[in-house]
């Protein structure tokens, strides 16, 4: 599957992906959450492979 997201539209689901990742890496006790945590960075891993220039982004 592909898809084209232009800069503004990647930032953004970049940005909340991380803000969302934090929220949850912060819930007790966290085996409650361990599988969003790891789709969560599995999908911002792929999208810091696809423009790395986002990981110098201050989010």
């Amino acid at each position: 599957m592909t898809f084209e997201l232009s800069d503004t539209e990647a930032i953004y689901l970049y940005g909340i992906l991380r803000k969302e990742l934090k929220s949850l890496e912060s819930v007790k006790p966290s085996s409650l959450v361990k599988a969003d945590v790891k789709l969560y960075k599995r999908i911002i891993s792929k999208i810091e492979t696809a423009a790395p220039q986002l990981k110098e982004l201050p989010i």
